[in-house]
């Protein structure tokens, strides 16, 4: 390959070009700074670039992007002696296809390239155009293939959660012009029901659509390692399935393979008998692209899981140092899921309240301990210290990449419905809902719990005094809500 270094380290440059040049590669350029690599990537097409996050005359990030810019399918490896988890996520979110942190080995080095190189491999074992000899009417079949391939590469990479991949691969693959139905299944782990997760084309009828059961000499046939796909003649339905599908079309079933392993099966319905060779290699790209996907999804939510679970850490040490707030951010956690439940609440608002909400006090980390675990009543210094609590939490996971709505939890959970809160004076509707959730779950767990300078209230009491509050503390149906919630179910504890 043709390879850019871009390190302001000399010695480290030297070497990455000496190593890379000792693999056979065919060229391996080196530049000190941001200027010479913009300078080098508009003079000549590089395969694969290594970047360092900071340059003397620029920011690696920004540099990241104009090499994006240049050229969308140049994969680009930051490395950096800084590699926080929100320089990681940046990086990622922009484009790069790995984030070194120094001090690496060649060994992580050979690695990533190694990945790069497969990567390249299957884009060009699909996109080989051969101008000079193709007609003008085969030009415009590649032109068109070509144009899918980046299409289905480039929808493939915006996607950020497998929740959103699987009704993605179902979405393009039904796109393709033969495509009448197709689903795609989870392989068993053990028997022969294989179970659907998404599915396009189907009509709610279609009961065989849900689950298909496979003889298992057919399945580990379907599966297999040796083929990229299988395709089934309806007179072939009963010899393969327990249960035939209702349908008198052709079938064809693409295994996804993670590491090597079946992971699920892409199957779909074809209007004709016969696919096109040129779908066969958007289908096997496809597939093989979404694989990548999976391993990368599996990296990238292992690192935030990890991070989450470092704040978690923090949180549990803080309320530690209280015996009366022990597990406060846990108990305030389970009322925002209950109360999320029963105003109807979608399974993504939940999730953040799950995994947010736990961190909506993160910000007292920042204020002195001597204030925190204070015995008595705070003065109004200290107390105007307290209220900075939540500007702080929104600092700390401002480059986790999470969602307006999420962060809103942390920054916006002591805002008054009256507009009388902080740290910004929100009002009514403007305050977002989960913050409005977080803040009655809160304050409910705050008077049930008992505190140094003072007792804890009932369960009677802290939602008479909730009430009081209703309209001017607090948004008005929350409370309601909150209200019905605990007569129907009763109050948790621990």
């Amino acid at each position: 390959m043709k390879i850019l270094i871009v390190e302001d380290d000399m010695m480290l440059g030297e070497l990455l070009q000496e190593y890379l040049q000792r693999l056979g590669h065919e060229r391996v350029h080196a530049c000190l700074s941001g200027r010479e690599a913009l300078a080098a990537i508009g003079e000549e097409a590089f395969d694969c670039a290594f970047v360092d996050l900071r340059l003397p005359d620029a920011d690696g990030l920004q540099l990241l992007s104009a090499m994006k810019e240049n050229d969308h399918g140049l994969p680009v490896v930051m490395m950096s002696g800084f590699g926080t988890m929100d320089y990681t996520i940046q990086a990622m979110r922009q484009g790069a296809s790995d984030f070194l942190t120094k001090p690496f080995t060649l060994r992580d080095v050979e690695v990533t390239l190694a990945r790069i190189i497969k990567e390249r491999e299957l884009l060009e074992q699909n996109v080989s155009l051969r101008l000079e000899i193709q007609a003008r009417k085969e030009l415009e079949t590649v032109n068109r293939e070509q144009a899918r391939l980046f299409q289905i590469s480039r929808e493939i990479d915006e996607i950020r959660s497998s929740e959103e991949l699987y009704p993605r691969i179902v979405q393009l693959a039904s796109s393709l012009e033969s495509v009448e139905k197709v689903g795609f299944y989870l392989a068993p782990a053990d028997g022969s029901m294989l179970v659907s997760i998404a599915g396009c084309g189907w009509e709610p009828e279609d009961g065989w659509f849900e689950k298909i059961g496979v003889h298992k000499d057919s399945l580990r046939e379907l599966l297999r390692s040796g083929e990229t796909h299988t395709v089934i003649d309806p007179e072939r339905f009963g010899q393969i399935f327990e249960n035939p599908p209702p349908i008198n079309k052709t079938l064809s079933c693409w295994p996804m393979r993670i590491r090597g392993e079946p992971f699920g099966l892409l199957v779909a319905f074809h209007s004709c008998g016969k696919m096109s060779s040129e779908e066969k290699r958007l289908f096997d790209f496809l597939i093989k692209k979404a694989s990548l996907a999976v391993e990368n999804m599996a990296l990238y939510e292992s690192l935030i899981n990890n991070f989450y679970g470092i704040l978690r850490s923090l949180v549990n040490a803080l309320e530690a140092k209280d015996l009366h707030t022990g597990k406060h951010s846990e108990r305030v956690t389970r009322y925002a899921v209950r109360l999320g439940e029963a105003l109807g609440c979608s399974s993504a608002q939940l999730e953040s309240l799950r995994t947010i909400g736990y961190l909506h006090d993160i910000g007292k980390i920042g204020i002195q301990d001597s204030i925190l675990n204070k015995p008595g009543s705070l003065t109004a210094e200290e107390y105007e210290t307290v209220k900075k609590h939540p500007a702080i939490g929104d600092s700390i996971v401002a480059e986790l990449g999470l969602s307006p709505e999420e962060r809103s939890i942390i920054r916006h959970h002591h805002e008054r419905w009256d507009g009388g809160g902080y740290p910004d004076r929100l009002s009514g509707d403007r305050i977002p809902v989960l913050a409005r959730i977080v803040s009655v779950a809160d304050a409910f767990d705050a008077m049930t719990s008992k505190r140094a300078y003072r007792r804890s209230m009932s369960v009677a009491e802290s939602v008479a005094e909730l009430v009081r509050n209703r309209g001017t503390q607090f948004d008005p149906d929350i409370v309601d809500a909150f209200n019905d919630m605990l007569e129907a179910g009763g109050e948790e504890s621990e």
